[in-house]
């Protein structure tokens, strides 16, 4: 057979091997355009107004340049938000990865119908519209009839201003949020429980193992991956997640005890209209989720060489 006809022949099969790969680009088009519009659209958007001095109501918008980014950084209250967001990630973590890791191992040994029950009444904070929970608690810690007040004085405490004392808001705010993330996270906890190897644990209760032993030889340590994806999400996600009980239940008070980076840059775009610099402080943060990430994939990869 001559060169000419075997590309002949070849050529229907590389056409075979073309027309998969671009129905494959034809199916993942509408999700790239999807993606594009609501996510990389936005994020483009939010760089530009950064760049800019605009109030949200004037036709025109002046360009400022980095002026912004000066601003902020100059900015005492930022400076403070960033602080508390630091302390919201630490008081938030034991209740992201400890707590609901302790819930969900206990649910696990004692597996049943009442383990179902129990999974279910403890994950109904996460079910719960988050507006809608922190109007409750604005009710039950009212300082003057809440609930909250009422059955602390029945055993002789004194009234406490919840959320208005500056000792007590940060702590109440982090319990608070603290409920809905514990629910969620014993979930996820308990949906890689369920893909356990279960060999190895009746190897190890065959081996005469106790239970202790078994849920710390055996157990934790094929849930430490989840463990440390979910540490790392308390830490960049402890300021998204305690934003609406900020937001309705202290507005940032008392004296911004009790702000973070998302609460201010609300403040700044939709109190003060100050949108480039409410877009600035989201490049600021968007950058540090960037930071984040790079950090994490670089220890995942140098714990997988080792």
């Amino acid at each position: 057979m001559t060169a000419a006809a075997t590309l002949a022949a070849q050529a229907p099969v590389v056409a075979r091997r073309r027309r998969p790969g671009l129905a494959g680009w034809s199916y993942l088009l509408p999700l790239l355009l999807v993606v594009g519009v609501w996510i990389y659209l936005p994020v483009l958007a939010t760089v530009v107004l950064s760049l800019l001095d605009w109030n949200l109501t004037s036709p025109t918008a002046e360009f400022v340049g980095l002026d912004n980014l000066r601003r902020l950084l100059s900015e005492p209250e930022f400076a403070q938000a960033a602080g508390q967001t630091l302390l919201y990630a630490v008081a938030l973590l034991p209740f992201s990865t400890a707590v609901p890791l302790l819930l969900a191992v206990l649910l696990w040994a004692r597996p049943g119908r009442a383990s179902t029950i129990y999974r279910s009444l403890l994950f109904v904070p996460a079910m719960v519209a988050p507006v809608a929970v922190a109007v409750a608690w604005r009710f039950l810690l009212n300082p003057l009839n809440g609930l909250v007040n009422e059955v602390t004085g029945r055993v002789g405490l004194p009234a406490v201003n919840w959320l208005g004392d500056p000792a007590w808001a940060l702590p109440v705010i982090v319990v608070v949020t603290a409920a809905r993330v514990v629910a969620f996270n014993m979930l996820l906890f308990s949906a890689a429980l369920s893909g356990l190897d279960r060999r190895a644990v009746e190897a190890a209760r065959l081996e005469g193992a106790t239970g202790f032993e078994v849920v710390w030889f055996v157990v934790l340590p094929q849930l430490r991956s989840t463990t440390v994806l979910l540490g790392l999400l308390s830490v960049v996600l402890a300021g998204q997640w305690s934003f609406t009980n900020v937001s309705v239940l202290t507005q940032g008070g008392p004296d911004g005890v009790t702000d973070n980076v998302y609460h201010r840059i609300h403040t700044l775009g939709f109190g003060y209209f100050e949108t480039g610099m409410a877009s600035t402080a989201s490049v600021l943060v968007l950058v540090f989720f960037a930071l984040a990430a790079l950090a994490a994939e670089a220890v995942r990869r140098r714990r997988g060489r080792s």
